[in-house]
């Protein structure tokens, strides 16, 4: 298959804005909202609340995100691949940038709310999708252990950006037996970091999309 169909489907899948998931229930919690919502003890809540798993963006983020990241590293290899290797490598290393665009455009939708989004199931799913052919196939052990510690985490702190930081964290341990030290290895904490740094060169609140 072309290159370019691979780079296509990529942007198709990253280029769905996160709002077109969104429904009428949705709600914009920190990490004290998420947890206070989580764990709430109120039987006639619980009822109607626990219907977060109906939300289509619980489902569809990640099964998205990660389409978007393995068909953009596919589509990057087929091309590169046909390259000369000096011209190859100037390329690839721009190229870089791609998932943490990708991640940044999924952070807007509350810009009038002050608010930046965490996309960070998308996040799991470009990383885990981006990486399966760069970690011979164990991509998805990236994106599971950082999801599986940042929801630890974040009920445990109760911070967003906590989270975030500790996601990176172990990426950068995982991903050094996985990836090995390089501008790949950079690349995994820098996917986790975008909504921190566009939050705060923005003065934005971090919130996640949680269907209530």
């Amino acid at each position: 298959m072309s290159p370019w169909l691979y780079l296509a489907i990529a942007l198709v899948a990253a280029g769905i804005p996160s709002r077109w998931l969104w429904d009428g229930r949705m709600l914009f919690v920190n990490g004290t909202q998420l947890r206070t919502r989580l764990v709430m003890i109120n039987p006639a809540d619980n009822r109607r609340r626990r219907r977060w798993w109906k939300s289509k963006s619980l489902w569809l983020d990640p099964v998205r995100g990660g389409a978007a990241g393995w068909c953009l590293m596919t589509g990057e290899w087929k091309w590169l691949n046909g390259m000369e290797p000096i011209t190859a490598k100037l390329c690839y290393y721009p190229l870089l940038i791609v998932p943490l665009l990708m991640v940044l455009w999924q952070t807007f939708g509350r810009g009038k709310q002050n608010e930046c989004i965490v996309p960070v199931l998308f996040a799991m799913g470009v990383l885990a999708g981006y990486y399966y052919p760069v970690g011979g196939g164990f991509g998805w052990v990236l994106g599971l252990s950082a999801l599986g510690v940042g929801a630890l985490v974040l009920m445990a702190m109760q911070s967003i950006w906590v989270m975030l930081f500790a996601m990176a964290a172990v990426l950068l341990v995982i991903g050094y037996y996985l990836v090995g030290l390089g501008i790949e290895w950079l690349l995994l904490p820098a996917i986790c970091l975008v909504p921190f740094v566009r939050a705060t060169l923005r003065s934005e609140k971090l919130v996640l999309a949680f269907r209530g």
